[in-house]
């Protein structure tokens, strides 16, 4: 056991993470299922239901498609998606807060559930777990230095610790410091992460031929899902899987 996991297990049972719920700030009490109260267990929209065959969002039950409006007017580059709930105001507050308030330990607690989310999948979809590697979705060095850490790695070092699939940090990197989607339309989404994302040199001969699960903390359009696993697929991945923590809901395209 390294130095840094006797230090980070030390402090977890100086300063346990999972007495205060990480939704409400109420105190629940240790082993509370991901560190939620049982309200916010309940409020939070988790995705259990009827979902879209490519990209994973939630669909409602009177939707008759497949597809979500989003998928039905764009193809995407990665295989399939899943998602563990769609954004709404509890879930936006929770990632929020993991990303911008310092509250790294938060990535836990979402590892847990996206490993969950993931072997339910697979029940039924046994090529989710059928994965050579997990790959986070990097940030640009100028957002790692402002943030301290990048989200989506702290997730996937959980998953992968939960599954046992291996998770690589150095595979992707992200070349623009684009600026924030969530204000953008899908067309000027796509534009601004063209070429956003790249395989390094050094590690094309590691996933040539591979089997690949991208990680990310939100998905709306599928804009910077697409990007890398296009930069994945270009550089020889053989296929190219999706899992976020969040997803937008079913929205006409107009309304996005």
């Amino acid at each position: 056991m390294n130095i840094k996991k006797i230090y980070e297990e030390a402090m977890e049972w100086i300063f346990p993470s999972d007495i205060y719920c990480i939704c409400c700030g109420s105190l629940t009490g240790r082993g509370s299922l991901y560190s939620l109260c049982d309200q916010c267990r309940k409020d939070i929209h988790w995705i259990t239901g009827r979902t879209c065959a490519v990209c994973g969002k939630a669909l409602e039950n009177q939707y008759r498609g497949r597809l979500c409006y989003n998928c039905m007017s764009r193809e995407h580059r990665f295989r399939r998606g899943i998602s563990c709930m769609t954004y709404g105001l509890k879930e936006r507050q929770m990632i929020l807060d993991f990303k911008y308030n310092k509250k790294g330990y938060m990535g836990v607690k979402f590892g847990d559930i996206l490993a969950d989310r993931l072997c339910a999948c697979a029940e039924q979809e046994p090529q989710l777990l059928e994965v050579d590697m997990i790959l986070p979705v990097p940030i640009h060095k100028q957002r790692m230095r402002e943030r301290g850490f990048n989200q989506s790695a702290v997730m996937a070092r959980r998953l992968g610790q939960l599954t046992g699939i291996p998770v690589n940090e150095s595979v992707l990197i992200r070349k623009k410091n684009t600026k924030l989607l969530r204000s953008m339309d899908p067309v000027s989404r796509d534009a601004a992460m063209r070429g956003a994302f790249e395989v390094t040199s050094g590690h094309k001969k590691d996933i040539k031929g591979m089997s690949i699960l991208l990680l990310d903390d939100i998905m709306t359009t599928g804009a910077t899902l697409d990007a890398c696993a296009g930069a994945l697929l270009d550089a020889g991945a053989e296929a190219v899987d999706v899992i976020t923590l969040a997803s937008g809901s079913n929205r006409r395209p107009g309304d996005l």
